[in-house]
């Protein structure tokens, strides 16, 4: 029994061993084929490299071969990445070194191959498509040995020794130049008459092709290595023989393209087949109708443009910047025809490489230069107009049409260098017969341009002198005087075109807060040390300049009305008021934020005098917050003097009363004045907040606060948790700023005069008081940030007044650092406590800041020094608005505020 059962074991056991072995030996067999397959493959490449090989020694190959040798179009913009080296994922040890070697085969095959690619893709695209088409010429040639009444030998030989140049080509270009020059011409070819007219046009196409690409081939060997690069590769006493070569090459070139052309005609008809003649005719046809066709839509194009123009103009309003980008289109719009005609001449231009079109392809470069002649005659109109419009000259009829004629003239004229251009191009390609051609168009344009600058001398003189510096005037008359003036003009153009586009974006910009902010700021940086005192400027204190200041109090003299510019603050608080009134809405509070002096006081006087004289039935009550209205008693007791109404229960009575109480408008001015930033100090305000808060429908509450202490307020209690309805007052712009000023200047009715140093003084432009105005204001602006306030300041502190004028010098430009903030960060924190509130006592800031009344003496003190804080009548503190920016722009950066 024992026996029995080891026995049947020992069987079980080498069945299984048997069957392993048996599927070890299937999978090995499996990858023993995967790898075998991939050996094969490598194969395959390696058969590739010996015909490429061919080729780059300078042997000709099958076309097709070279494409498939490459993996990719042999004149392909770009060299094909090479594909992964991926071996089979092999599991038999067996296996493993054949594997290893076959990797290694792979890779040695595949670095032998890339590096031919890159030795083919090293010749330029045109070389490449040259070569190509010399090989399947070639390989055509070949095939036509087998016809006995066909000899293409001599052809066949100059083919192969083209083909050989391909390693000159890659390592000896200035060699190989030379060489297709000795090789230039190919032989002619001799035919016989007895040949029927199949063979005879196909060999007559052979030699007309071999010509054409071996000009191809030359035209890109020195498009890839520069022609006065390889010109200068060779010695002087051959570039005479060299022009002359080219000449030779253009001549031929042409006349075996219309002999080709008329071969074609008369050997097609002696076959009795008159498709490209037939085709031909049509296709002239047809492109005449494109070109008439296209030319409509440009002129449709042009009027949509103008129209568009107009429309745009028409709306643009006050926005200048819109009416200035505008111009653009009126002045695309004249090019419209021609650049849409180019365009079509460019995309069609590929299309047009065949026989049935082989004329029209010829006429292409006609239609070139017809458009080149448009765009030229429209180049010179507007370089004149231009330069008399930056010399503020204007022309009449008469001029207008006399500059469009020597336009014209000029543009005819210059039609000829750039047709011998276009012909040497065309028929030879990169060349030094072509460079030349190239050089004499740029110096025809330059005496052309010299000519229609001589139209208007004077003007031009003028245009150049508002970006040369003056130094230069008297070397700039003399170079540009007499007969020397059409010959160094044009070499100045370059700094007038800079000038045209710097004027255009100037007016195109000229509303942008960025770009006006920059403009002020680099003419400041120019005149930095001119002009300028060492002391700060200072207000008037004569007896003129005193009378004069009494325009720019808050209160006018004689009771006068006080100018009010709108700036869109006060219909903005007129429409809240009236949608509660109206009942629109139930929303019953409205609190006006801004900085101190950004018109809110002023607006606030405004909506006071409008709804006395619109809103009869509404009643009007003004409070102007005292300071140490910081208790919840002062605010209710404040409230209910203003109202006449007892509030002993707080919100619950203004409800109560609510019914018998008539329609009433509530403003509270200073709010600021109702917390102080210490423990027990926000009491009052939560009061306030909670009487405003109140469902009310016979009161609304306009409360106006300073901007800093508002940011603070919104930071303790939340900004969505006071008040629903806010209106933050921008900063004024430039516009503004200068209405404001002008309108109480105005009033005084002195006269006003501006300092030289804001006048131009150069170009037609000098002594002009308008671009003085503007240039000081967009100083002024940039100094006062905005704020009215400080701009008043700033205009009399720049001003010297006499009895019968207003002299207008440089605005004041603070110090943009705080000289006591140097002295530590703890003073720092009694300005920004100053800031926070708009003003403060002594004690007040000692209870805010928690520092000692030492520390808070010394810190007033020191901002009293430098002049930026001021002491009240009433005892309290404040920044001198002149100080305002730079203040808030210190606590700023040692972020101090809570905005």
């Amino acid at each position: 029994m024992g026996l029995r059962w080891f026995m049947s074991m020992a069987g079980l056991l080498l069945a299984f061993a048997g069957q392993a072995n048996a599927a070890t030996e299937t999978t090995c067999a499996r990858e023993q084929r995967q790898l075998e397959q991939w050996e094969q493959q490598t194969v395959s490449m390696d058969r590739q490299v010996a015909p490429l090989q061919r080729l780059l020694d300078g042997t000709p190959i099958a076309p097709d071969t070279l494409n498939q040798a490459l993996g990719a179009p042999a004149d392909a913009a770009n060299l094909p990445p090479p594909g992964p080296i991926t071996p089979p994922s092999l599991s038999c040890e067996q296996l493993e070194e054949r594997l290893n070697q076959a990797v290694t085969e792979r890779r040695g095959v595949r670095a032998l191959l890339d590096d031919q690619r890159d030795q083919w893709f090293s010749l330029s695209r045109q070389e490449r498509a040259a070569a190509l088409a010399l090989l399947e010429e070639y390989q055509s040639l070949t095939a036509l040995e087998t016809d006995p009444l066909v000899t293409p030998g001599p052809l066949r030989d100059h083919l192969s020794a083209l083909i050989a140049l391909l390693p000159p080509l890659r390592n000896q270009p200035a060699n190989a130049a030379r060489q297709l020059d000795v090789l230039w011409p190919p032989p002619v070819a001799d035919i016989q008459a007895d040949i029927p007219a199949p063979q005879r046009l196909a060999l007559w196409r052979h030699h007309y092709e071999t010509r054409r690409q071996q000009l191809a081939l030359r035209s890109g060997l020195w498009q890839r290595q520069g022609v006065l690069r390889l010109w200068l590769s060779y010695a002087p006493a051959e570039w005479l023989p060299l022009l002359g070569l080219e000449a030779r090459m253009t001549i031929d070139r042409l006349h075996q393209g219309l002999a080709q052309t008329y071969r074609e005609w008369t050997l097609n008809r002696e076959i009795r087949h008159y498709t490209p003649l037939v085709s031909n005719a049509l296709a002239v046809i047809l492109g005449l109708a494109i070109l008439a066709l296209v030319m409509k839509l440009g002129r449709r194009g042009r009027r949509a443009l103008l129209r568009l123009h107009e429309r745009l103009v028409s709306r643009a309003g006050q926005k200048r910047w819109l009416w200035n980008a505008s111009r653009l289109l009126s002045g695309v719009a004249p090019l419209v025809p021609w650049l849409l005609l180019w365009l079509v001449i460019h995309l069609l231009a590929p299309l047009l490489d065949s026989p049935s079109t082989q004329v029209v392809r010829w006429l292409l470069p006609l239609a070139r230069l017809y458009v080149l002649f448009g765009l030229l005659w429209l180049f010179g109109e507007w370089l004149v107009f231009r330069v008399c419009q930056s010399a503020h000259s204007y022309l009449n009829d008469t001029q207008i049409t006399e500059v469009s004629a020597l336009a014209r003239r000029q543009a005819l004229w210059m039609m000829l260098p750039w047709a011998l251009w276009f012909a040497v191009d065309r028929l030879l390609g990169h060349s030094l017969i072509g460079l030349l051609c190239a050089v004499l168009v740029a110096v025809c344009l330059y005496i052309a341009i010299g000519r229609l600058l001589v139209f208007r001398r004077d003007d031009y003189l003028l245009c150049l002198q508002n970006i040369l510096p003056s130094s230069l005037d008297p070397m700039a008359e003399r170079l540009l005087k007499g007969m020397r003036f059409g010959w160094i003009a044009p070499v100045l153009l370059p700094v007038a075109l800079v000038n045209f586009l710097f004027h255009y974006l100037d007016m195109l910009l000229g509303e942008l807060d960025w770009y006006l902010r920059l403009k002020a700021r680099w003419f400041r940086l120019r005149t930095k040390g001119v002009g300028e005192d060492e002391e700060p400027a200072r207000e008037d204190t004569s007896e003129a300049g005193k009378e004069y200041q009494k325009w720019f109090a808050s209160q006018l003299p004689d009771d006068q009305e006080t100018p009010f510019i709108d700036t869109g603050l006060l219909n903005a608080m007129i429409k809240a008021v009236e949608q509660w009134h109206s009942e629109s809405v139930e929303e019953n509070a409205l609190l006006v934020t801004g900085e101190k002096g950004s018109g809110k006081s002023m607006a606030m006087r405004k909506l006071v005098s409008k709804m006395e004289k619109e809103q009869p039935d509404l009643r009007l009550v003004t409070v102007s917050v005292p300071p140490r209205t910081v208790t919840p008693e002062a605010v209710t007791s404040m409230i209910a003097d203003a109202l006449g109404e007892s509030l002993d229960e707080g919100p619950a009575s203004l409800v109560k009363n609510d019914e018998q109480r008539p329609p009433t408008l509530l403003i509270l001015d200073e709010t600021q004045n109702c917390f102080l930033a210490r423990i027990g100090g926000l009491e009052g305000w939560q009061t306030l907040l909670t009487l405003t808060n109140a469902r009310l429908d016979n009161l609304f509450w306009l409360v106006l606060i300073n901007n800093q202490s508002w940011s603070y307020l919104s930071n303790v209690f939340g900004h969505d948790y006071q008040f629903r309805r806010v209106i933050k007052v921008k900063r004024w712009d430039q516009s503004e700023i200068r209405s404001l000023i002008l309108s109480r200047h105005h009033l005084s009715k002195q006269k006003l005069r501006y300092d030289d140093l804001l006048l131009s003084s150069r170009g037609p432009e000098a002594g002009n008081m308008r671009n003085a105005e503007q240039r000081y204001f967009s100083l002024l602006w940039d100094a006062c940030g905005g704020n009215p306030m400080v701009a008043l300041k700033l205009w009399l502190t720049s001003i010297k007044v006499t009895s019968r004028q207003v002299l207008v010098g440089l605005p004041a430009q603070p110090s943009s650092t705080l000289a006591a903030g140097q002295s530590g960060d703890s003073l720092m924190f009694v300005y920004a406590a100053i800031v926070s509130h708009e003003n403060l006592s002594s004690d007040e800031i000692v209870d805010v800041t928690d520092l000692s009344e030492n520390v808070v003496r010394s810190a007033l003190k020191a901002g009293q020094d430098a002049g930026f804080i001021y002491k009240g009548e009433d005892s309290r503190y404040r920044v001198v608005p002149m100080w305002y920016r730079t203040v808030i722009n210190q606590l700023n950066r040692k972020n101090l505020l809570h905005e």
